[in-house]
């Protein structure tokens, strides 16, 4: 086997998030040391969505950051950071591939149920990692809270890139930086821009019903009868508790890293906001999490997971009514 090519000089500096971890390793690459909380802000990054389906496991999905955190950032910024895409698996590995040949980490955005360190548990698309180096079958890559280079193998890795999922279809997404970074500076002047753009998102969602509080208020209404509305309710609640409290959060959906966001740019009132929607959020896991414990649903725990999720609601229609310009 050849030796693997990587990027001399990169280092990962494990975070909280995929996306902000990811974009702030690219950019300290090329010389702007910005925090994870900036990078995350500046994307616009906070916001919700809640999915029922039959056809997706679970069959209750939500997110609670935005689908396009790496694009928005890019646009929000002006940063000359490139996007490109490509739907061919071949094609897109050549094009990652020619950026590691040419000394530069370039981000990837993937399903991470096909990366081997994984170990296939359950899809979640847009998963943001930097490729920082391959072999003949493996690529390295640098993935939020893991301390080295993860190996994954190439096959997974084109896999990874091109899942076809209903609420966040892939085609070969990746990130570089061609040319000169911008200063710190210039990225924080975008910090009104990008919490106007998620406060937006939340009070007037481009997708309502599935999106910002529209979506919240769907939730609110209906996990409380998720057992009696589908028959995987203990993996909906699990997978759930998951996602708003362990999955790259950072803790209580987002809300932590965000209020840190705003505190970081001046917004100390609406930072004590977004960490009580945090605090709010991370009761509700909990609520999530005790009643994916049980064999049959409770219906006292499925009350209070009611109750948690209305607070949840309160918590966020404070947050974003007080950043909406």
């Amino acid at each position: 086997m050849a030796a693997a090519t990587k990027v001399p000089g990169f280092v990962h500096r494990p975070g909280h998030h995929c996306g902000s971890t990811a974009l702030r390793n690219l950019l300290a690459f090329h010389g702007a040391d910005v925090s994870e909380e900036l990078a995350f802000g500046l994307g616009a990054g906070a916001c919700f969505y809640y999915l029922a389906s039959p056809d997706i496991s679970p069959t209750r999905f939500t997110n609670g950051r935005t689908a396009r955190l790496e694009e928005s950032f890019l646009e929000l910024t002006g940063a000359p950071l490139r996007l490109r895409t490509e739907a061919d698996p071949g094609a897109a590995w050549e094009r990652a591939r020619d950026v590691i040949d040419a000394g530069r980490p370039v981000l990837l955005l993937t399903d991470l149920y096909h990366l081997d360190h994984y170990g296939s548990s359950a899809h979640f698309p847009g998963h943001a990692v930097v490729l920082a180096g391959y072999d003949d079958g493996h690529a390295y890559v640098a993935d939020t809270s893991f301390e080295e280079l993860q190996r994954t193998s190439l096959e997974g890795l084109a896999r990874a890139r091109h899942e076809q999922h209903p609420f966040y279809p892939l085609a070969g997404h990746m990130v570089d930086l061609p040319g000169g970074a911008p200063t710190v500076a210039e990225l924080r002047a975008a910090a009104p821009a990008a919490i106007a753009r998620a406060a937006r998102l939340m009070l007037e969602p481009d997708i309502d019903p599935l999106e910002g509080l529209p979506a919240l208020r769907r939730l609110a209404a209906e996990v409380g009868g998720w057992p009696e509305a589908t028959d995987d309710w203990r993996w909906s609640a699990r997978f759930n508790y998951q996602v708003i409290e362990r999955r790259g959060t950072g803790g209580g959906n987002f809300r932590a890293l965000y209020s840190r966001f705003l505190a970081e740019v001046g917004h100390e009132d609406e930072a004590g906001l977004a960490a009580a929607a945090a605090k709010a959020w991370t009761a509700l896991a909990g609520d999530l999490f005790t009643a994916s414990e049980t064999d049959e649903p409770d219906p006292g725990g499925w009350n209070r997971i009611a109750a948690s999720a209305a607070s949840v609601l309160v918590a966020e229609e404070r947050l974003w009514s007080a950043l909406s310009p």
